[in-house]
């Protein structure tokens, strides 16, 4: 069939041919760190002990609304804000948490949380602070390996007592493993493990970055004898990872290769039949099937709105 097509219509084709793998998105070594923007969410469900009542539904929320700088201890932080809530469903009654996070936009360390919970007539706030936040290093790349240490802050704020401020020196090992392929309650991903291992104690958590997701699609805490003690599973999130979402007109690469094979197709079908139906010159009745044969001194088959002839040959001319 290529061999009747035009010499424009193979350009195209074969440019086609060869453009769709070439905009597939490559594959990548190492995950560099993921951007986020307002109106970015991820929603988790806690798991395991994680969850402080048997029987009950843990749920986390973090909405990004913005980017601002966070001073801890004298040191400023360009931050992404996100608005953070919990909820819990125990025993047919549900208790909402607000509160806020802010993570460090060159790492998506965290460098403080706040949340508030109110019960009855009384309430109490918990702020968290990170002096530095744990570092975490991009891209992340398989068997990447170092060590980090904070000294973590925690002020309890309860209504109408003064707050009770609580310090700890939080000393990490972090180690970056293969990549993997992780099912969660929002789908299947390629993930980035990375083991954050305390120095004290050898308890440990494994946080499963995803690059579409743009977050942990799941992460899973354990105690030094490798005893799962509690996690959470992403249950849904809107992020557009780079080349996810963008292109011409809104439509990635990908999509505008596969719209111009299908437009081609086309083409190559419209051609085609349009060769295998000549058309007629202007003024000329349409061509239809091939004239049967006609003996020498036949008369010519009658055209259109021709009488048909009486059977016996034509009638003799009158006397």
């Amino acid at each position: 069939m290529f061999r009747r097509l035009p010499a424009v219509l193979m350009v195209i084709a074969l440019a086609i041919v060869f453009a769709v793998p070439a905009l597939a998105p490559p594959a990548r070594a190492s995950l560099e760190v993921p951007t986020w923007h307002v109106g970015d969410y991820w929603e988790y469900e806690l798991t395991g002990t994680a969850s402080p009542t048997p029987g009950a539904i843990m749920r986390a929320r973090y909405d990004v609304v913005g980017t601002e700088s966070i001073t801890v201890s004298g040191i400023s932080y360009p931050s992404y804000h996100a608005r953070l809530t919990f909820n819990m469903t125990a025993g047919g009654t549900s208790i909402t948490f607000p509160g806020d996070e802010w993570f460090r936009t060159s790492d998506l360390s965290a460098v403080k949380t706040t949340f508030t919970a109110t019960f009855g007539g009384s309430s109490f706030t918990i702020t968290v602070t990170y002096n530095p936040p744990i570092e975490i290093r991009w891209p992340l790349t398989a068997s990447a390996q170092w060590s980090s240490t904070s000294l973590v802050t925690n002020v309890i704020e309860f209504t109408g007592q003064p707050p009770s401020t609580t310090n700890a020196t939080l000393a990490e090992t972090l180690r970056v493993d293969a990549d993997e392929s992780q099912t969660v309650p929002a789908g299947t991903f390629t993930v980035t493990p990375l083991v954050q291992t305390e120095a004290a104690g050898g308890s440990y958590q494994k946080g499963y970055w995803s690059r579409s997701a743009g977050n942990v699609v799941e992460q899973k805490a354990y105690d030094s004898n490798d005893a799962e003690t509690g996690g959470m599973e992403l249950t849904s999130y809107r992020h557009a990872a780079p080349g996810e979402g963008t292109g011409i007109f809104g439509l990635p690469t990908v999509a505008w290769a596969l719209i111009l094979l299908v437009v081609l197709v086309g083409v190559i079908a419209a051609v085609v039949m349009r060769r295998r139906r000549p058309m007629a010159p202007a003024g000329y009745p349409p061509v239809g099937p091939p004239t049967p044969w006609q003996p020498p001194g036949a008369p010519p088959p009658p055209g259109p709105g021709t009488p048909p002839m009486e059977p016996g040959g034509p009638a003799a001319p009158p006397p």
